[in-house]
C-alpha cells in the first residue's frame, strides 16, 4: 500500500471524491467514483486506510441517479453503477484499485493511488455498523 504517497501533509487537503475500480477480465475496467459528500470519515495513515460510506446517503445517490439512466434508457450505465456499489456492499475484497481526489490549500488538485490487486501485500475488510459501510485497507 506505499502508493499511498505521502500523506505526512494529509491535514492540508480536501479529498473531494473517491473512485473505486475493479478490472474483470474480458470485461476490462469497470469503475464508480462516490462523491465525498457521501462518506460519514476518511482516515487515511501511511499502512491503512479506512473509508465510512453513509449508506442512506449513498442508496439516495443511487435511486436518483437511477430514475435518471432509466429514462434514457442507459441500460449499460445502470448495470454497471449498480454492480459497483453491490461489489462494495457485499465483495469489497475484489475490489484492484482505490484513487482518492483531493485539492490542497492551493487548488491543485491530485489523486492518492492505492493498489489493492495483491491479496498478498493488502488485506481488505468490510463491515457494516449503524447505517455505515466500513471499508478498511491496511498493508501487511
Amino acid at each position: 500500500m506505499n502508493q499511498l504517497l505521502d500523506v505526512s501533509d494529509i491535514e492540508n487537503i480536501k479529498i473531494t471524491g473517491v473512485s473505486f475500480a475493479d478490472d474483470i477480465v474480458g470485461l476490462g475496467e469497470k469503475r464508480i467514483t462516490i462523491d465525498v459528500k457521501h462518506f460519514n470519515r476518511l482516515e487515511l495513515k501511511e499502512n491503512e486506510a479506512e473509508l465510512v460510506i453513509n449508506r442512506k446517503s449513498l442508496a439516495d445517490y443511487q435511486d436518483e441517479r437511477n430514475k435518471i439512466l432509466l429514462e434514457r434508457e442507459n441500460f449499460a450505465e445502470f448495470d454497471h453503477m449498480n454492480s459497483m456499489l453491490a461489489m462494495l456492499e457485499h465483495d469489497f475484497f475484489s475490489i484492484d484499485r482505490i484513487k482518492l481526489f483531493y485539492r490542497n490549500a492551493d487548488n491543485l488538485s491530485g489523486e492518492y493511488v492505492i493498489d489493492t490487486s495483491d491479496e498478498n501485500l493488502v488485506a481488505m475488510k468490510s463491515e457494516v455498523h449503524n447505517g455505515e459501510l466500513i471499508l478498511k485497507v491496511h498493508s501487511k
